[in-house]
């Protein structure tokens, strides 16, 4: 008897959990060879929802890339109506001059935008500020580098009432020459910046990867950054009326190339932001999928197990009923 008692006690147990949970209370005892199927099924379920999780963070990051880009642009858009309207006014040297310099701070202080503490456009490194500021004392290296490069072609520090003197096309050369290799790798990675060429890659299903960040080295920024210091920092306002125009042409061409080039990173940003939204559609169709194929073999009806849980109840309580009887057949009864 008592053995009937722990074999319904734990048939009761069983029935309990599978009306409770709708699923097998022991899916290896009941699907047996089958159950190997069930595992490769919730393993690939599983590996889904962590790639999902995954396009979660790389979403965000796409879309703070983005809006970074968008005020870049925006910036761009209105230094080059700046410098289209002050290239001949009295006082549009020292109105650039201010404008060059709030927008150089802008830039910098958008590319060393971090979410969750990672560097949006810090490449693979994402834990190292990719620009510093260009304006801190001491001079940085990027500053530091213009200052050396422009004595060492005039001979004359950009504050000098004598650059006054340098004529239009030596400005040219230098704008041209010395100043754009500033720009360009590998003085570029010296003095600038400490992102890496290489972007982070993420995998956005089970055989899709894409780059899923930008970084400061790109050919877009570096442009802007190089027009925003011709005027900021070139002395601009001590320059003759020749030499500053020339300064200004400069500035407009490259400022205009820099917006192309950011309309295409940002082109780029969005085909990575709608490959992940179709990527996660694309898995959650197959969590859909692997979600029924797991019901089919691990469900139980569960009004089935209900009906089994009140029958074992009354069997549990039949044999007890039939246990104290049983202990009530003793000889000392009838004495």
């Amino acid at each position: 008897m008592r053995l009937a008692l722990l074999k319904t006690q734990n048939a009761l147990s069983t029935a309990q959990k599978e009306a409770t949970t709708g699923r097998l209370a022991d899916v290896g005892v009941g699907l047996g060879f089958r159950a190997g199927q069930t595992v490769s099924l919730r393993n690939e379920f599983a590996r889904l929802t962590a790639i999902s999780d995954t396009n979660a963070i790389a979403a965000a990051r796409l879309k703070a890339t983005q809006a970074a880009l968008e005020g870049l642009t925006d910036d761009a858009e209105a230094f080059l109506g700046a410098l289209l309207g002050a290239r001949d006014s009295s006082n549009g040297p020292e109105i650039l001059a201010s404008e060059a310099r709030a927008r150089l701070a802008s830039l910098i202080s958008a590319i060393n935008t971090a979410v969750d503490g990672t560097y949006l456009f810090g490449g693979i490194n994402t834990e190292k500020t990719p620009l510093a500021n260009y304006f801190s004392e001491p001079p940085p290296a990027s500053r530091q580098a213009v200052n050396d490069a422009f004595f060492s072609t005039f001979g004359v520090n950009q504050s000098d009432p004598a650059v006054a003197n340098i004529a239009a096309a030596d400005l040219q050369g230098f704008l041209d020459g010395a100043f754009a290799a500033l720009f360009e790798k590998p003085a570029w990675s010296a003095n600038w910046s400490m992102a890496s060429d290489t972007n982070v890659k993420s995998r956005i299903s089970i055989g899709e990867t894409i780059e899923t960040s930008s970084n400061a080295n790109e050919s877009a920024i570096r442009k802007l950054a190089s027009a925003y210091v011709m005027l900021a920092d070139l002395g601009g306002e001590n320059l003759n009326t020749a030499a500053f125009q020339a300064l200004v042409d400069t500035a407009v061409r490259t400022t205009a190339l820099a917006i192309q080039e950011l309309t295409s990173l940002r082109a780029k940003t969005g085909v990575a932001q709608e490959r992940i939204e179709l990527a996660n559609e694309r898995m959650m169709i197959q969590r859909n999928v692997l979600s029924q194929h797991i019901v089919d073999l691990e469900g139980v009806d569960q009004y089935e197990a209900s009906v089994r849980v009140t029958s074992l109840l009354t069997q549990l309580e039949t044999a007890y009923a039939l246990t104290a009887r049983l202990r009530d057949m003793s000889i000392l009864h009838y004495l």
